[in-house]
C-alpha cells in the first residue's frame, strides 16, 4: 500500500515551509491558556498579590523562553525574573526591598519554584536586557484572552516624571528634573484594557501619536473614537473617518475656520458618547496610583521601557478584575 501524499510532487525536492499547525502547537497553546485562566470558585477570596503573581507568571511563560542563553548559569528562568520584576512594580518597592519581601515569603518562593531569592542586581540586569517587543507580545496575549468589541475607543496621553533623587536634594542643588515621559494609550471603553500604547520623551504633541494609533486599532472596527481638544486636527479626523471608518468624537476648537471634517464635526458630535472619555482618565489614575507615576530609571531609554512595563502590568491587573 502506497503512502498518501498530501502535497504536490514538485515540493519533494525542495524544503517545505512549516508552521505551528504542522506540529499541533497552536492547539496546545490555546488549551494551555484556557487551562490557566479557567475560572475557579475556590479562588474568589484569594489574596490580590498572590493572584497577580499567578497571572503574571503564566503570561510570562507564554512569552519568554525558559533561559536567555544556553551558556547561562540556569539558576533562574526568565518567567521567574519577569514575575519578580512585576512584583517590584506592583508593590512600588526598590530592587533591594523586593528581594527582602521574597526572602520572608515562603509561599511566593514555593509557587515560583525557587530555592534561593536572586540578588537584586540580577533583577536589574534582567530589566536592562528586557526587549520592549516582549512587552508588546505579552500585551497581545492578554488581549487575546478577552472578548473585545472595541465599539468605543478613547485616546489620551499623560506624563510620567523621571526622578530618582529626593526632592529636597534636587531643590537645594537646583537639579530638579524638567523632562518627563509622555505616555499615549488607546483603551477599549467597555473593558478598560489598553489596546495600544507608545512612549516618547516629553514634551510631545498628542497628534504625533494619534494617526499611527488609529491605524493600529482600526482592526477592532470601532464605531466611535473619542479624544479631547488636543486631537482636533483635520488629518486626525480624516484618518478616523476614512481609514478607520468611524465617527470622531472630538470637541471643536473655537478658532477652527477650515477643514471639511472639522467644520462638519458638530453634526456627528454626541455629548453622551463623549462623557465616556473619563474612562481613559481612570486608567491613568490607576496606573499612577497603584504602580507609581514617577519612574526611577536613570536614563531616557530605560524610563520609556519602565512606562511600557507599567502599561503591560496594568493590563494584567485589569484582566484579573474582568475574569
Amino acid at each position: 500500500m502506497k503512502p498518501k501524499i498530501n502535497y504536490p510532487p514538485i515540493n519533494c525536492m525542495i524544503s517545505r515551509q512549516l508552521n505551528l499547525l504542522d506540529f499541533g502547537l497552536e492547539k496546545k497553546f490555546k488549551n494551555f491558556a484556557q487551562k490557566i485562566f479557567k475560572d475557579n470558585k475556590n479562588h474568589v477570596n484569594i489574596n490580590k498579590l498572590v493572584k497577580f503573581i499567578e497571572y503574571t507568571y503564566n503570561y510570562a511563560k507564554m512569552v519568554f523562553d525558559k533561559y536567555s542563553s544556553y551558556f547561562s548559569k540556569h539558576l533562574y528562568t526568565q518567567p521567574v525574573l519577569f514575575t519578580i520584576l512585576a512584583i517590584k512594580i506592583y508593590t512600588k518597592a526598590t530592587y533591594r526591598q523586593t528581594t527582602e519581601l521574597l526572602n520572608i515569603s515562603d509561599k511566593i518562593q514555593e509557587y515560583l519554584k525557587i530555592k534561593r531569592v536572586p540578588h537584586y542586581t540580577t533583577i536589574q540586569k534582567f530589566f536592562k536586557k528586557l526587549p520592549s517587543s516582549a512587552l508588546q507580545e505579552m500585551n497581545k496575549i492578554i488581549l487575546s484572552q478577552h472578548t473585545i468589541k472595541g465599539e468605543i475607543i478613547a485616546l489620551d496621553g499623560t506624563g510620567f516624571t523621571n526622578d530618582y533623587a529626593y526632592k529636597y536634594y534636587a531643590k537645594i542643588r537646583r537639579k530638579e528634573r524638567k523632562s518627563y515621559v509622555k505616555n499615549h494609550i488607546a483603551i477599549d471603553v467597555e473593558t478598560r484594557l489598553i489596546l495600544h500604547y507608545a512612549t516618547y520623551k516629553g514634551p510631545k504633541y498628542d497628534t504625533t501619536f494619534a494617526i499611527s494609533t488609529i491605524r493600529q486599532i482600526k482592526k477592532y472596527i470601532p464605531r466611535y473614537i473619542i479624544a479631547d481638544k488636543a486631537y482636533d486636527t483635520e488629518p486626525i479626523r480624516k484618518c478616523i473617518n476614512e481609514e478607520a471608518e468611524a465617527f470622531d468624537q472630538i470637541p471643536l476648537k473655537k478658532k477652527a475656520k477650515k477643514g471639511h471634517y472639522r467644520l462638519n464635526s458638530s453634526t456627528i458630535f454626541k455629548p453622551k458618547i463623549y462623557t465616556k472619555r473619563n474612562n481613559v482618565e481612570s486608567v491613568f489614575s490607576v496606573i499612577k496610583r497603584i504602580f507609581d507615576g514617577t519612574n526611577k530609571s536613570r536614563n531616557q531609554k530605560a524610563s520609556n521601557k519602565e512606562t511600557k512595563l507599567k502599561n503591560t502590568i496594568y493590563n494584567i491587573y485589569r484582566s484579573i478584575q474582568i475574569k
